[in-house]
């Protein structure tokens, strides 16, 4: 196979043409794809009537990536009708030609067991598997976000209560598809940058990985429309405070990749506020996929508090 870097071209053909209707996980998400290239080394291939990805990241993000299927009206006549079986000959074979370990990641269980029973009947070839509880996207139904009725989301609309009381009649909730806002946007991410830079206590690989984060957040807003992305921005006193950026999945699943709130605003329940003012904003979307919290205490705290419907597993081969 061809391995190269995902670019424009290459996601104005996938965009249409991924067969989405299954995918759940964030790392099938062709934006998250195309913005993390650089943090996982990530290499794609388009060959067979499949998108293919090999990841060089940790120990559990290295490997294939599920094999994601392309609808075949968009395809050559001799590459239409190709089977799993066939996407995994292309895998293996590539994986001899490069001297590479057969190694999967980011699979959710439902491709696990795929990829597995195919494994097994079709090359004689079986796998151990692991999950890591740091890499399950936390998916949570749109509507009760929206909504936070009921004891369960008791705490958080008392968060929005209070923010609306704090700023009432003095905030803004602008929809990044109705609006010029990109710039508020940097502004935000920026901000909030500078604001954690300022922590003493950070390690230099964690600025490296919240300077490379605010670059891919540059990157999706310069290819905003390529990208159909959607998101907003939240203002007090006619000032952007908080943002939040998000691509589509699948027709029903939406995937939050950044959502930022600065200090001042944080403390009177910003973050709370954004997060309802966006759920009302996308009905379009049942489920909002809100990514992994990798491990970091305060963020699986934070996801957790909001109930999540499904914790999405991902699996890798070792």
């Amino acid at each position: 196979m061809k391995w190269a870097i995902l670019t424009l071209e290459d996601f104005h053909f996938l965009k249409n043409c991924v067969l989405s209707a299954n995918l759940e996980g964030s790392d099938s998400s062709l934006v998250n794809i195309f913005i993390l290239q650089k943090k996982y080394d990530t290499k794609t291939a388009i060959e067979g009537g499949y998108l293919f990805r090999y990841y060089t990241g940790a120990e559990n993000r290295t490997g294939y990536g599920f094999p994601l299927k392309l609808c075949d009206q968009k395809l050559p006549e001799d590459e239409r009708n190709h089977s799993l079986h066939d996407a995994l000959s292309f895998i293996i074979d590539d994986a001899k030609e490069n001297g590479r370990e057969l190694k999967f990641c980011l699979l959710t269980q439902k491709q696990k067991e795929l990829l597995d029973s195919c494994l097994r009947s079709d090359f004689s070839i079986a796998l151990d598997w692991q999950t890591n509880r740091d890499d399950c996207d936390y998916i949570y139904e749109r509507q009760k976000l929206a909504a936070l009725q009921g004891k369960t989301y008791h705490k958080k609309k008392n968060h929005v209560s209070r923010f609306l009381r704090n700023y009432e009649g003095n905030w803004e909730f602008r929809s990044l598809n109705l609006c010029s806002i990109s710039d508020d946007m940097i502004f935000v991410a920026h901000k909030w940058l500078e604001e954690h830079l300022a922590d003493s206590e950070m390690s230099e690989e964690e600025r490296h990985i919240l300077v490379l984060e605010h670059e891919m957040i540059k990157i999706a807003l310069q290819n905003k429309d390529d990208f159909a992305l959607d998101g907003g921005v939240l203002y007090t006193s006619g000032q952007p405070v908080a943002m939040t950026l998000a691509s589509r999945i699948s027709e029903k699943m939406l995937d939050v990749h950044f959502e930022k709130c600065l200090s001042g605003a944080a403390s009177a329940g910003a973050y709370a506020a954004i997060n309802w003012c966006f759920a009302n904003s996308c009905d379009s979307y049942e489920f909002l996929n809100r990514e992994e919290d990798m491990g970091v205490e305060g963020l699986r705290k934070a996801k957790l508090s909001y109930h999540p419907d499904i914790l999405l597993e991902k699996f890798y081969s070792c």
